[in-house]
Parts: structure tokens; C-alpha cells; sequence
């Protein structure tokens, strides 16, 4: 007697073929997040951080070195560095699988919703059109998350796991200062699992000697300069702020992408929260489609890949205005821009040598007598390094900037009752000469330019 048994299909070959139609889904919507973020301009962030990529350190005011280091060694310019996040997210994608798969190992099904998941959440794609390092920092964090896990549960001393580990770890940390904090729960969970006499101490060190190295430049840098990286004097390259709260948009995006995985568990485990899960996964994709497919209706303050237009006509306004109004010694104006951002997109427009100041920014910003950006650290027009005129009364030649008695044009949104201490305190007299409108993010914004003249240094 013959019987027919039909036999259950493996899971994992049950849901093949659901797998790839899912990735095929992934590297759809990565494509067009790749045709949104290279079809847009530079936004201020971007720009300042290709100026701070010119000047490699091992930190910044606004925070870790790491993505301006990033752009220094990968040479990326726009658009090419708008890849970098949208690559970024592609990883991120990766490390939510692959902990969906872990948490929830006989049923993959988990593992593909939680992918499709966090690809529909709104701040991960708006994290993947702009380059202000929170897609980096973010898939960094879970990928230091996933390389942990992978250690804790590795048998033995597994040094190659270890060694991963560390220096995921040591990367993050150039991108997300306090990473470290990483290892704590990875060394707990391995010391839960295995207990004191099978702890792998070798591993350990090993991961902790290469976060120890991921320290060094940037605990080098703040000891330099009275760690004022850790201050937060400046906002830092990512942040976002909320009804006058800052927050590291990066951190955001991290967290709400390790949580997917486990918010589907729960929505498979019970019927309510799968109904509202469902819906809030509906909302969050609906409003992820409306902003890649029209960028323009992202609100202000949250990034754009629309970015700054009408910058070429600004410059050009710029040189032409400089050119026509020489100080009385014949000497072309020197350019002011009142915030780093606008500095550096002016600057990436403008080429301008100041033989006063070999090495300085085509485009300064104001003057300040605190550390408030980077621009601090660079050769700017107040610096003090040629001879002054001689005093009878001391024996010593005193300095000044070379930049005294010459004229200046101040480039801002500030209107005459705006301006900042720090230009109608140093100029013998400021006038409005010229308003230029631009774009930013698809909204019309007026630009000032201020004619500033006699530079005489700030009274501090």
C-alpha cells in the first residue's frame, strides 16, 4: 500500500522568493533615493563640510571628525557625496534584516516585514537624500550593534569576531563620540551566556585595544583646545532642532531603526498591535513617498535634498560689487558672510587669494570672540599678524591685521536693525547696497549685502 505524504517545505526555501522580491523592492526605492539626492544642490551643511573636509583634524567645534574625514579620503564632491548617506541607508537596511533574523529565527517572515519597515520610515529617508552624516552615523551604530552581537554569541575567544567588533567600535567613535557605551551590554550579555570562566577576556581586550585607538585623535584634538568639542558651543553637523530642542538627527534614525525588529515581533504576536502597527507602517510610508517623489514639500528646518539655488548670480553680484567699490588705497573689498553655512556655499562659488592672509577662506565669517565654528581655527581677517604702527612710548613692535582701513562687504539675511555688534562695531560705517533673492529648500530668501567701510577691529 502506496500513501501520498506531502512534506512541509523548508522556511527558509519557503521564503526565498518572497526574500528577493523584497530586496528587489530595497534596491528600488535605493535608486530612487539615488535620482532624488543627486538631482537636487548643496545645502549649507553640505558645504561646510567639503570646507572642513580641506582642513583634515582630529575633531571639530560641531563635533566628531568623522564626516568631514570621510569626504576628505573618498575626495567626494556634490554630487558624488550625496551617494555616501544614500549607500549609508543601504547598510542600515542590512543590519535591521540581519537582527530580524536573529530575534526571530523561525520565522523569517520578521526579518523581511522589518526591512520593508525601516525603508518606509520618514527619517530614514530623509537621512538618505543629504550628506549631514546622520545615514553614516546611523548605520555605523547598528553596525557596531550587529558586530557585538555577533561577538557575544561566537563560541570560544573568537578573536576574528572580537576583533570586528573593535573596530566597528573605533570607526563609530569618529562618527558618535560616546559609541563606547556600545560594549557595555555586549560584554554583559557574553558574561550572561558564558559566565566568568568561559568569558572571553582575549576577545575583549582586543575589541577595547581597537576602540582605545578610535579614541586617540579625537581625545588628542579636545585636550588641544580645551575640549571644546565636548561643550557644544556649535551645532553639531547632524542636528535637528524641535521647538528650540537640538537633537542628533543620526541618534534619532539609529534608534528608531533598532526598534523595527522588535515592534514586528510584538505586532506578530498579537492581533492589536499588528492592526496598529499596520497602520502607522501606512501613514509613515505614504508620507515617505510624498517627500521622495516631490522633495519640495519637505518642511523647513527638516534636511532637503533641494538644497540653495541661485548662488551662481549671488557670486557674480558679489565679484562685480567688490570691484566697484576699492577702498581709498585702490584695495578690492574683502567678503563677510554672516554664518559658516553661507560662507562655505559662497566660498565653494568665489576663488579669492588674500596675500594678507596666505591660506584664508575666499569668504570669512564675521568675527566673534568665542569659538562658535571652525572658521575660529582658520586665518580670518581680525588675526593680528602684521606690524602695527610704531609707539614712541614702547620699545616693542606691536601687531595688527593687515586687513585695517580696508572695506569689507557683508553678505546675510539680516536686515539694518539685525546686523551683530561684530560688524557695525568694527566698521566706521555700514550700509545697506544690494538684496538678492535665492532659493533654499524651494522657498524665496533675500540676501543682504551690507557695504562695510574702514575695517578697525573690534573693541572686546
Amino acid at each position: 500500500m502506496t500513501t501520498n505524504k506531502k512534506h512541509a517545505a523548508h522556511p527558509a526555501k519557503q521564503s526565498l522568493p518572497l526574500a528577493l522580491v523584497v530586496w528587489a523592492v530595497v534596491l528600488a526605492v535605493t535608486l530612487l533615493r539615488l535620482l532624488v539626492a543627486t538631482g537636487g544642490a548643496p545645502t549649507e551643511q553640505e558645504a561646510f563640510l567639503l570646507v572642513c573636509a580641506a582642513h583634515p583634524a582630529g575633531g571639530y567645534v560641531e563635533g566628531a571628525a568623522g564626516a568631514p574625514l570621510l569626504l576628505t579620503l573618498t575626495h567626494a564632491g556634490f554630487p558624488i557625496l550625496r551617494w555616501i548617506p544614500v549607500l549609508a541607508t543601504l547598510i542600515l537596511s542590512w543590519c535591521v534584516w540581519w537582527i530580524g533574523r536573529r530575534v526571530a529565527p523561525h520565522r523569517p517572515a520578521v526579518a523581511l516585514w522589518s526591512l520593508l519597515a525601516v525603508n518606509a520610515l520618514p527619517q530614514v529617508n530623509l537621512a538618505s537624500l543629504v550628506m549631514n552624516s546622520a545615514a553614516v552615523t546611523a548605520s555605523l551604530l547598528l553596525l557596531s550593534t550587529v558586530a557585538g552581537w555577533h561577538a557575544a554569541h561566537s563560541r570560544g575567544q573568537a578573536l576574528a569576531a572580537w576583533s570586528l567588533f573593535g573596530i566597528t567600535l573605533g570607526v563609530t567613535t569618529f562618527f558618535w563620540l560616546p559609541a563606547a557605551l556600545i560594549l557595555i551590554p555586549v560584554l554583559g550579555g557574553s558574561f550572561v551566556r558564558r559566565g566568568f570562566s568561559e568569558f572571553p577576556w582575549r576577545g575583549s581586550l582586543l575589541a577595547f585595544g581597537f576602540l582605545i585607538l578610535g579614541w586617540i585623535a579625537p581625545l588628542s584634538w579636545n585636550a588641544k583646545n580645551r575640549w571644546i568639542g565636548w561643550y557644544g558651543v556649535a551645532q553639531g553637523w547632524d542636528v535637528l532642532n524641535i521647538d528650540g530642542y537640538h537633537f542628533s538627527f543620526g541618534l534619532i534614525v539609529a534608534v528608531s531603526a533598532l526598534a523595527v525588529p522588535w515592534l514586528v515581533v510584538l505586532a506578530f504576536r498579537s492581533r492589536g498591535w499588528s492592526a496598529l502597527m499596520l497602520a502607522v507602517a501606512i501613514a509613515a510610508a505614504s508620507l515617505s513617498g510624498v517627500w521622495l517623489m516631490l522633495p519640495g514639500t519637505i518642511p523647513a528646518g527638516l534636511p532637503s535634498p533641494v538644497g540653495v539655488r541661485g548662488l551662481g548670480t549671488l557670486a557674480q553680484l558679489l565679484l562685480q560689487l567688490r570691484g566697484e567699490r576699492p577702498d581709498p588705497k585702490g584695495q578690492p573689498s574683502f567678503l563677510i558672510a554672516s554664518t559658516p553655512g553661507l560662507a562655505a556655499l559662497l566660498g565653494s562659488r568665489i576663488t579669492l587669494d588674500y596675500p594678507e592672509r596666505p591660506g584664508a577662506p575666499s569668504v570669512f565669517v564675521a568675527e566673534s570672540p568665542s569659538m562658535g565654528n571652525s572658521y575660529a581655527f582658520w586665518p580670518s581677517y581680525p588675526d593680528a599678524v602684521a606690524a602695527g604702527k610704531t609707539d614712541n612710548l614702547y620699545t616693542e613692535e606691536k601687531s595688527a591685521s593687515p586687513f585695517l582701513g580696508r572695506n569689507a562687504l557683508y553678505i546675510t539675511t539680516e536686515s539694518k536693525e539685525e546686523l551683530p555688534q561684530s560688524i557695525t562695531g568694527a566698521f566706521s560705517a555700514v550700509g545697506l547696497l544690494k538684496e538678492q533673492p535665492i532659493m533654499i529648500s524651494g522657498r524665496t530668501q533675500v540676501i543682504r549685502i551690507y557695504q562695510c567701510e574702514d575695517y578697525r577691529a573690534l573693541s572686546l
